[in-house]
C-alpha cells in the first residue's frame, strides 16, 4: 500500500517541493554553539556517520529538484562556518535556497521561507530533532508536513527514504535545475 501511494502522489502531482532543515542534532550531531566547531559529530565514525548518510539522501533529493532550506536557532557565523568548512559536510551553502539561521522563532522563520521561495506551505516538509519545535510548527502551520524524528539519528536517512511525498513520475531538466535556480535567486537578493 505504501508503494502504491508513492505512485498515486506522483501521478496526482501532490509531491512536496521543499525540505526545511534544522541544523544542530539534525544535519550534524551536537550543538555548534556549545560544542564548538571541532565538537560537532559529522564524519565516518558513529554517530557522525548517521548524519553523513542523512545528508547524502538529502543531496540526492536536491539533485532531483527538491529545494533545501535551513530554519535553525543558532549563531549565524558559527553555523555558516560548519556549513562552509567542516570537511565531512556534504551539503554546502550553495545547496540551500533559503537560510534562516537566527534566534527568531521557527514559525516566523518558516513564514519568511515560504514568502522568499514563493511556494505554498503545503509543499514543505520540516525536519527538526526537537519535539518542542516540531509541536510548535504543527500547531501554527499544520499544512506543513512536520516529520517526527526519533532520538536515534541512525534512523533519519531511512525515514527520509520512506517518505512518499517526494515521488514524481518524470524528472525533467527543469526539475534537476530547480534547486540551483532558487540558490541563484537567494544570492541575487542578498
Amino acid at each position: 500500500a505504501n508503494d502504491l501511494m508513492g505512485y498515486v502522489i506522483g501521478y496526482l502531482g501532490l509531491s512536496k517541493k521543499c525540505i526545511v532543515l534544522d541544523l544542530d542534532n539534525t544535519l550534524w550531531g551536537g550543538v555548534v554553539g556549545e560544542d564548538g566547531f571541532n565538537g560537532i559529530k559529522l564524519g565516518l565514525d558513529p554517530p557522525g556517520n548517521t548524519y553523513l548518510e542523512f545528508q547524502r539522501v538529502l543531496l540526492s533529493l536536491y539533485q532531483r529538484g527538491i529545494i533545501l532550506a535551513i530554519n535553525s536557532k543558532n549563531n549565524y557565523d558559527d553555523a555558516l562556518k560548519v556549513i562552509k568548512e567542516q570537511p565531512y559536510m556534504i551539503l554546502r551553502e550553495e545547496h540551500f535556497a533559503s537560510m534562516k539561521i537566527n534566534w527568531g522563532d521557527k514559525v516566523s522563520n518558516m513564514k519568511e521561507i515560504v514568502n522568499e521561495l514563493n511556494i505554498g506551505s503545503d509543499s514543505i516538509v520540516f525536519f527538526d530533532d526537537d519535539p518542542v519545535n516540531r509541536e510548535y510548527m504543527k500547531l501554527n502551520l499544520p499544512q506543513i508536513l512536520t516529520v517526527d524524528l526519533p532520538k536515534d539519528s541512525s534512523q533519519y536517512a531511512q525515514i527520509l527514504k520512506k517518505l512518499n511525498e517526494f515521488n514524481i513520475l518524470n524528472i525533467t531538466t527543469e526539475d534537476i535545475k530547480r534547486g540551483k535556480m532558487y540558490v541563484d535567486q537567494r544570492k541575487r537578493d542578498t
